[in-house]
């Protein structure tokens, strides 16, 4: 009888000391989190922003000129043609590979000199992106603009203004 009393007394005594203990790290952060964020944001963030945003009364219109772009104002437009660029196609074992003939269009006056100071970092970003691209992104109906655009964001950046407007784009895989 004595050994019931004891396996009785045993459970009751664990239930007693309570498992809340565990629990107060987690409330912890879940109250304190959204307090620190809010603070962060603030007194780091928010002061950062703002310092960077110009004074109230102060228009900053970016104009051609804080781009250093000659732009012809009769409206012609400026090419550039470059010769054609050979890459493998991803993942033919080198045993097929794809043409891009291209040319830049701009209504910057400046285009050609430009175009030729960068030509061989040009050239290098375009065999990247026509070399990076399989088989079967070649057959897919919108790959050419992906093509276009990738190039135009890349030649942009490379010349470090927005000089390239349009690119004529033609794909050749053989």
């Amino acid at each position: 009888m004595a050994e019931e009393q004891q396996a009785s007394e045993a459970p009751q005594q664990s239930a007693k000391g309570g498992g809340g203990s565990g629990m107060l790290p987690a409330l912890l952060v879940i109250v304190l989190m959204p307090v620190i964020s809010f603070a962060m944001f603030k007194f780091m963030f928010l002061p950062m922003i703002k310092a960077e945003l110009p004074e109230q009364g102060e228009e900053a219109p970016i104009t051609a000129e804080d781009l250093d772009i000659m732009v012809d104002d009769s409206g012609d437009e400026y090419k550039y043609a470059f010769e054609p660029v050979v890459a493998n196609v991803k993942g033919t074992s080198q045993t097929r590979f794809v043409q891009a003939v291209f040319t830049v269009y701009s209504h910057n006056l400046e285009l050609e000199s430009i175009m030729e100071s960068k030509l061989d970092r040009l050239r290098d970003h375009a065999d990247t992106i026509v070399g990076n691209l399989t088989l079967a992104d070649y057959e897919r109906r919108e790959n050419k603009n992906l093509v276009r655009n990738q190039l135009k964001q890349g030649f942009n950046h490379i010349v470090g203004k927005p000089v390239v407007e349009d690119i004529a784009l033609t794909l050749v895989i053989q």
